[in-house]
């Protein structure tokens, strides 16, 4: 009985830590326009900087800190493709062309990397202010091209 009582309460407590993490990407993927704090939490968490549980002010905190997105930024501000660009490559270390390496600070430049390496798309302009769709996804293939990650091909 009391081995019983342990295993669900493992349980709930194991689902209630994983529906934290499912409702900020719930709210993330909901989001018209993709903040500052949601895009420094997804790169937070991904490089292991904060945990699941961490709020989007800390995340930026955490990034600020690292110095992976320049200081006194507000978590709440709309962020475009560059700047997007400009964070993941911070978190998968992309490597990039001469004027990527040679200008590391400029978002522009990550920006033309990502979009060159087929991450973006071909179409994507730098000033367009994504949506939590947008950052999502742009996540995902950076985890497929930079991180290794495979996605699952149905036959």
């Amino acid at each position: 009985m009391k081995k019983l009582l342990v295993l669900f309460s493992l349980l709930f407590v194991s689902i209630s830590a994983f529906s934290q993490s499912a409702d900020v990407i719930t709210d993330i993927l909901d989001s018209q326009q993709a903040t500052l704090g949601q895009i420094c939490y997804l790169a937070a968490v991904q490089k292991g900087y904060v945990s699941e549980k961490a709020t989007y002010q800390q995340a930026l905190q955490a990034m600020e800190e690292r110095r992976k997105i320049p200081s006194y930024q507000y978590a709440d501000m709309p962020v475009p493709y560059a700047n997007l660009s400009y964070i993941y490559a911070q978190v998968w270390d992309v490597k990039g062309g001469i004027m990527y390496r040679l200008f590391k600070a400029a978002p522009r430049y990550a920006f033309k990397q990502l979009k060159y390496d087929g991450v973006l798309p071909a179409n994507a302009d730098p000033n367009h202010l994504v949506s939590g769709k947008e950052a999502l996804d742009v996540l995902t293939m950076c985890s497929v091209k930079y991180g290794n990650m495979e996605l699952p091909i149905d036959e």
